[in-house]
């Protein structure tokens, strides 16, 4: 959200889960995404202020190794932002389904505060924190529908802006032991999403316009025609677009492309972390491993991440063909 008004969210669900990009601050009645479990992230970047953020997260410090590599995406034609990281040659990785249709109007956000520079009306585009995107691309092998767990859904896009890295930033370091990737491991989660979350049943018998809200995604049922629908919910989501952190485990890789965390101990990625960084530390440094994906309704459920080691070819094809340094 900008300046205080709401465009629509945009809504995708596949394997019966939605995506997670969604407008930022102010109060949201639609079904999103995503929950979390997890312990407090490494103290040395946080801010003291315990902050339930991101869902039980924590206000990420200015100047540390996540808030250098972490940026926030904000497509001003449909509304929405996500979250993304920091690759060599202006590059920016995020999610399949936080990539629009076209690059006017998309911008890479370099704040920890990203909502505070998206209140700035039409101004935000001449901040100093702000920079346009200039190419992007989704995987062609995405797949909004798929439902086999044995084949990842390839959930991962590229973005490329202009100009020079604001000072202060550098990018993020790639995971270098695929091994450390194994059940139980911790792994830090970042992003600039919403801070609550609740999914409220509906009655679909005493809600006027259901076809109508089933049809604009505001209301989820068991059946998309509202007369045989039995079951139905809503989801309530609030929060600014604020950088946070959260530590979850890894439950296990379904295949060899994805990993799914377990996000059901109340600290979890949420609507609006799309496209965000997965890390696992290593020694006295955060290396990253994934793309924030998808989960079911509400953010407490598990998630999937995109293992981008699986994807490094394509990452690096595709930032040939924007002409990346």
């Amino acid at each position: 959200m900008r300046g205080g008004s709401i465009k629509g969210a945009p809504i995708l669900f596949y394997c019966e889960d939605t995506e997670l990009k969604v407008l930022s601050s102010l109060f949201l009645t639609v079904a999103l995404i995503t929950a979390g479990c997890g312990s407090s992230v490494n103290s040395n970047n946080l801010t003291a202020k315990n902050s339930d953020s991101i869902i039980g997260g924590q206000l990420v410090k200015e100047g540390t190794a996540l808030a250098q590599s972490v940026v926030g995406i904000y497509d001003d034609n449909e509304g929405y932002t996500c979250t993304g990281s920091l690759l060599p040659g202006n590059l920016v990785l995020t999610a399949a389904h936080c990539i629009g249709k076209k690059t006017s109007g998309v911008y890479i956000v370099f704040h920890p505060d990203m909502e505070s520079i998206l209140n700035m009306g039409n101004n935000f585009k001449n901040s100093p924190a702000v920079r346009q995107v200039v190419q992007m691309k989704a995987n062609k092998d995405w797949n909004p529908g798929q439902a086999n767990a044995a084949f990842p859904g390839n959930d991962v896009g590229l973005m490329m802006y202009e100009g020079e890295t604001p000072k202060g930033y550098q990018t993020a370091k790639i995971l270098t032991d695929p091994a450390a990737l194994k059940t139980g491991a911790t792994t830090i989660l970042a992003g600039y999403g919403v801070d609550y979350a609740e999914v409220i049943p509906v009655d679909p018998k005493k809600t006027e316009n259901l076809q109508d809200l089933i049809d604009k995604g505001e209301v989820f049922c068991n059946n998309d025609d509202a007369r045989k629908a039995t079951t139905c919910i809503r989801e309530e989501i609030s929060g600014p677009a604020i950088l946070k952190a959260v530590t979850v485990k890894i439950k296990y890789s379904p295949n060899d492309g994805e990993v799914i965390l377990d996000q059901r101990g109340g600290k979890a990625a949420c609507s609006g972390d799309s496209g965000g960084p997965a890390y696992i530390q290593v020694g006295d440094e955060v290396q990253l491993w994934g793309v924030t994906s998808r989960s079911g309704i509400g953010c407490n459920n598990d998630i999937i991440y995109m293992n981008i080691l699986h994807y490094a070819t394509w990452i690096k094809d595709t930032a040939k063909s924007f002409g990346a340094k």
